[in-house]
């Protein structure tokens, strides 16, 4: 089936199979280019923007638009405009110097992949948040929406239709909020889950063996690694009687991480001071959109999904801490310090995590699934 084009001499690369629209971009580009067709035109139609938003990229300096351009290498040139594109329809918020582009790219990347296809247009998420790209808030505000993946991962490990249909009615629903309604709802999510946690947790003890089962670890050894430079250590959280002390120490929800760690979905570190836990790091890994994912992984794929002090906050990127981790960091990605990159899958070996009839996963899925219905029943 040919999708309409304005323009006849594009017609042939325009087509759609089972309702996706399917098209050969570079023939599509190149013969608008060969018939002197006007660019600007065909490529607003071809990405759904208005024409001053590409006549704004054409302007654009390739040295300034370098972060958001490098993901055509990991996503490919079909998808690695998008960011390109999101920030150009911005009006007063569009980045323009290399380091707007930077924060620009860091806030769009911690919008949860399936809330981000709903976002044609983020202006609406940005209404009431600063306009200026340098602003230190962004990084605070980017730690919020990736709170909000932990709302959707748990409805995803409550695994019943009920709960997946409730995912679907929530993306919908939180797609149209603003970036203070979400932070709202994060906020709100984050005290009941500790709520049910509580409670589930007095009405089913965990087995004391539970609390001291370690998933494999990304460092060597259990030794704390001392950076030279900034005096502070890094030490790893292995078992959830590690995440319950972290909690207790900086009151955010990193007790609730132990099914994500036994899954083999992320591994966690502590920032002390002389034994005083000061920030909690999350790590992930993760590929490009246009890689193979293979499970063969290098530093290179590690991934920072957060960094958080006391009660949730963001460090100062100038801070003794964020200067302590990325020293580790960048030993790592190096090489200079080897680590274990094979997480295994471990959850569903384990009864409390495994076992369909297990009272704590019934009661955990359903207190999840009641409180986010609640939620959409009631609004903000």
């Amino acid at each position: 089936m040919l999708v309409e084009c304005p323009w006849f001499e594009l017609q042939e690369f325009c087509c759609s199979w089972e309702g996706e629209t399917i098209m050969d971009g570079a023939g599509f580009v190149g013969r608008a280019v060969d018939t002197g067709l006007p660019l600007n035109r065909v490529l607003a139609w071809l990405f759904s923007v208005p024409t001053s938003s590409i006549r704004f990229l054409g302007h654009q300096r390739v040295y300034d638009t370098g972060s958001a351009l490098s993901r055509l290498n990991s996503e490919g040139l079909e998808a690695g405009w998008e960011h390109l594109i999101a920030g150009s329809v911005l009006g007063n918020r569009r980045p323009r110097t290399k380091a707007e582009w930077r924060f620009f790219y860091a806030f769009r990347s911690a919008i949860p992949w399936d809330l981000l296809r709903r976002l044609r247009d983020m202006n609406n998420l940005l209404v009431g948040c600063p306009t200026d790209w340098a602003d230190p808030a962004w990084s605070g505000m980017a730690a919020k929406l990736v709170d909000l993946r932990e709302l959707f991962d748990n409805l995803e490990r409550a695994g019943s239709c009920e709960a997946r249909n409730t995912k679907r009615r929530l993306y919908a629903f939180v797609s149209g909020l603003n970036f203070r309604q979400i932070s709202n709802v994060v906020d709100a999510f984050h005290g009941a889950l500790a709520d049910i946690r509580a409670g589930l947790e007095r009405d089913f003890p965990p087995e004391p063996s539970d609390c001291f089962t370690r998933w494999p670890g990304l460092l060597l050894g259990s030794d704390p690694i001392t950076c030279s430079t900034t005096g502070l250590q890094i030490v790893e959280l292995l078992c959830p009687a590690d995440l319950d002390q972290e909690h207790r120490s900086l009151g955010h929800c990193i007790d609730t991480y132990d099914f994500r760690a036994y899954s083999g979905n992320c591994r966690l570190l502590s920032i002390r001071s002389e034994g005083l836990p000061l920030a909690s790091v999350e790590l992930t890994l993760r590929t490009g959109r246009n890689e193979r994912a293979t499970g063969d992984f290098t530093p290179q794929h590690l991934h920072i999904a957060q960094i958080r002090e006391h009660e949730n906050k963001t460090p100062d990127a100038h801070s003794a801490v964020m200067n302590a981790f990325e020293l580790f960091i960048a030993a790592v990605r190096s090489g200079r310090m080897p680590v274990l990159l094979e997480w295994p899958k471990m959850a569903m070996k384990m009864a409390r995590y495994a076992d369909e009839k297990s009272m704590f996963n019934i009661r955990f899925g359903e207190e999840i699934v009641c409180w986010a219905n609640s939620l959409l029943d009631k609004g903000l």
